[in-house]
């Protein structure tokens, strides 16, 4: 099983990587690599899962996800249509140790400060994710140009910063493969009760060694985790799911009952289900 850390295939010449996913399901293993990535989905729906967060996420929206964040993408299989995201992979020393220390570059350093947590942007994300998708069939010196322009326009959108703590390293393969039966187990069974037990089972740790170890690693408690984890569900039921009551949703979310279920729902949205619904009718 491919687990931490994750290589980015390349040539050795090969400074700026330029990627096309189309796939039922995008990678979807937790994973972290040195390059900073930015990713324009084009077609798909699904959630983005952080260490630390998770991020609904549907067609035309763009992510920048900093160096060594662990992460995955969860694609729903809602359509059956393949999911489609543009890519791209650099780091900040890809053109050299102090090219982005250049006097002229200075406008564009901020974009690091904001990457080292991740961000989704809030504007303009169809018109700059077909500007990436316009990069694919240009040669080394455009794309570089692009990415150059690309970097300018990002320090100056509004964003929302999808990891609020500081980064943690998964530093060793069976921490990484830990994490990975852990965010396995709630992916395919939010939908149930998953007792601290059974989590800790499949760890091969006592309930309190696992309480300490998620903690350290999300820097949130593991029913935490599980309760964002069925908001951020939720959240993409309300607005898909017409034939759905709000109560069958919070049904098919794991809650085990409405009151409950929009009582956690406001707590990490800060809005009602309803609410949240009506929004985007």
């Amino acid at each position: 099983m491919k687990v931490l850390p994750f290589v980015i295939p390349k040539s050795p010449s090969e400074n700026l990587v330029f990627q096309v996913d189309e796939e039922i399901r995008f990678y979807d293993k937790l994973h972290q690599h040195e390059e900073i990535q930015i990713s324009y989905i084009e077609r798909g729906t699904g959630k983005l899962v952080f260490m630390d967060g998770i991020h609904p996420y549907s067609s035309n929206d763009l992510f920048v996800i900093g160096s060594a964040i662990p992460h995955l993408f969860k694609s729903e299989d809602i359509s059956k249509t393949p999911s489609k995201m543009y890519t791209l992979f650099f780091t900040k020393d890809s053109f050299g140790d102090n090219f982005f220390r250049l006097l002229e570059l200075q406008d564009i350093r901020m974009f690091f400060d904001k990457a080292q947590h991740g961000f989704r942007v809030l504007e303009e994300q169809k018109e700059l994710g077909q500007f990436i998708k316009g990069m694919e069939p240009k040669n080394r010196f455009d794309r570089f140009l692009g990415l150059l322009h690309l970097l300018s326009k990002l320090c100056g959108l509004p964003s929302q910063t999808l990891s609020l703590s500081a980064t943690t390293k998964v530093r060793s393969l069976d921490e990484g493969e830990r994490l990975q039966r852990i965010f396995d187990l709630v992916i395919q069974n939010f939908h149930r009760p998953i007792p601290l037990e059974e989590v800790a089972s499949i760890s091969h740790m006592t309930k309190n060694s696992f309480c300490r170890f998620f903690k350290k690693h999300t820097n949130k408690s593991f029913m935490d985790f599980l309760i964002e984890y069925r908001v951020s569900h939720a959240c993409q039921q309300l607005v898909l799911s017409t034939n759905l009551s709000i109560g069958e949703i919070s049904e098919a979310c794991g809650f085990q009952n409405q009151s409950n279920f929009n009582r956690q729902f406001k707590a990490v949205k800060g809005v009602s289900p309803s609410s949240y619904k009506k929004s985007f009718e």
